[in-house]
């Protein structure tokens, strides 16, 4: 549950004044603050004047559904979460609703004390990760606006102070960690994938590296793998809780307009466009047959291919429905079945070094081959043997990594910051 719960606010809208006040004394012992309207048209009038974190509405009421409220409410307010009341005569509305991003969860009538307050908890959560999302894109465009400069010209160093390329280094590894913080905080709401996007980074760049591009052409493919994702911040749950074989037409829809979402979230940031055209062609195929643009060979960038395989590579190495990896190598053979369908043969050639180097280096450490350190005692040059993560599972450092003074000082101040019930695991003898 999220902290200081007095500054979140719900609103609950219902005509009827009986389930307004069963809800607001389900709902005390939360400690949010409740507030309670009799109509749609009270809550879009409080809408403009509270910030509310969470909305719940019943769906039948007069002269305003609760799914017409909701879809207003959420123009006005969408950051705001929406939880929808209804009874089983109103299923197909309630899954249209939610099918179009209208509501984060529907609750039946007549409800359970302890679903109502659980759903009420993780939407509170969700509201927050939110907040913290649109903050980290602001944060993004700060950084932006201060590196813009020195991309663009190369100082003079001889006029100028010899600190200036401290200055650039420091700037660059600012917003590097805002954009990892970023990509974190889009994994939240796909826990099945923890890692994704840092596992998608590493791939991408050590088959780019492998195939030899250019220096600006590497640094768009990986800010474009970190951030691969960033498109389905905003696809309800349900969504993405299922395999792809089980979405629905309407679904499909929805789900295939991420990348076009990705480039889209990006594009403000002006150091980030290029990369944004990589987030928008990485579910292309090479026989033409992808989305969104349906481009074939290689008229997709070779960014977005390079991503294409290390996204789908990095999914297969992990068994997603049992937690457990089955290795890079493993994986790579799985895709050859795609090989010129969905995937650049020149690609899954170069990726077959780096899976094996991957999987014997880094994804291949047993239990004798670690060892637990606390974080007061993590010394640099160690190198970490299981991902590193905060108490609300926020990746710190991933596994594979090697320790030096800058990363262990942020291990250490986010385990006292936002601690942690999972010990530090390094490898016994540097690999």
């Amino acid at each position: 549950m999220a902290d200081n719960c007095l500054e979140y606010t719900i609103l609950i809208v219902d005509d009827e004044e009986n389930i307004l006040r069963s809800l607001r004394r389900q709902l005390v012992d939360l400690e949010y603050t409740v507030l309670t309207v009799s109509s749609g048209y009270q809550a879009l009038e409080l809408l403009d004047s509270r910030e509310i974190a969470v909305i719940i509405s019943d769906q039948r009421m007069p002269e305003m559904t609760g799914t017409e409220f909701l879809s207003l409410a959420k123009e006005k307010k969408p950051d705001t979460v929406r939880i929808l009341l209804t009874a089983f005569c109103d299923m197909k509305d309630t899954v249209d609703a939610i099918n179009k991003g209208e509501i984060f969860r529907y609750i039946n009538k007549p409800w359970e004390e302890d679903e109502l307050k659980r759903t009420v908890c993780e939407a509170v959560d969700r509201y927050v990760h939110n907040r913290e999302t649109k903050r980290v894109v602001e944060e993004l465009k700060r950084w932006s606006m201060q590196l813009e400069p020195w991309l663009c010209e190369k100082p003079d160093i001889g006029k100028s102070d010899a600190s200036l390329p401290l200055v650039h280094e420091r700037l660059q590894e600012d917003f590097e960690s805002c954009l990892e913080t970023f990509a974190g905080l889009i994994e939240l709401s796909e826990r099945r994938h923890r890692n994704h996007a840092m596992n998608v980074l590493e791939l991408s760049r050590r088959i780019a590296e492998a195939m030899g591009v250019g220096a600006k052409e590497l640094v768009d493919i990986r800010l474009a793998a970190l951030l691969h994702d960033i498109g389905k911040s905003g696809i309800p749950d349900t969504i993405l809780a299922k395999d792809d074989a089980h979405l629905t037409p309407d679904e499909r829809l929805q789900y295939e307009q991420h990348p076009v979402r990705g480039q889209a979230a990006v594009y403000k940031v002006e150091i980030l466009r290029d990369a944004g055209v990589l987030i928008r062609h990485h579910h292309e195929w090479v026989n033409g047959k992808g989305y969104p643009d349906g481009l074939l060979g290689d008229a997709i960038p070779i960014g977005a291919r390079i991503i294409a395989v290390a996204d789908a590579l990095d999914r297969h190495a992990g068994n997603l429905s049992c937690g457990m990896r089955c290795g890079f190598v493993a994986a790579l053979g799985s895709l050859e079945q795609d090989r010129g369908v969905k995937y650049d043969s020149a690609i899954l050639r170069a990726a077959a070094p780096v899976a094996a180097d991957l999987d014997e280096h880094v994804y291949g450490i047993t239990d004798s081959e670690e060892e637990q350190v606390q974080p007061d005692d993590l010394q640099p040059g160690m190198r970490v043997s299981r991902d590193i993560r905060s108490g609300t599972d926020i990746l710190i450092v991933p596994a594979g990594a090697e320790l030096n003074h800058d990363n262990i000082i942020s291990i250490q101040r986010l385990y006292a910051l936002d601690p942690s019930h999972q010990s530090v695991f390094v490898c016994k003898t540097k690999l």
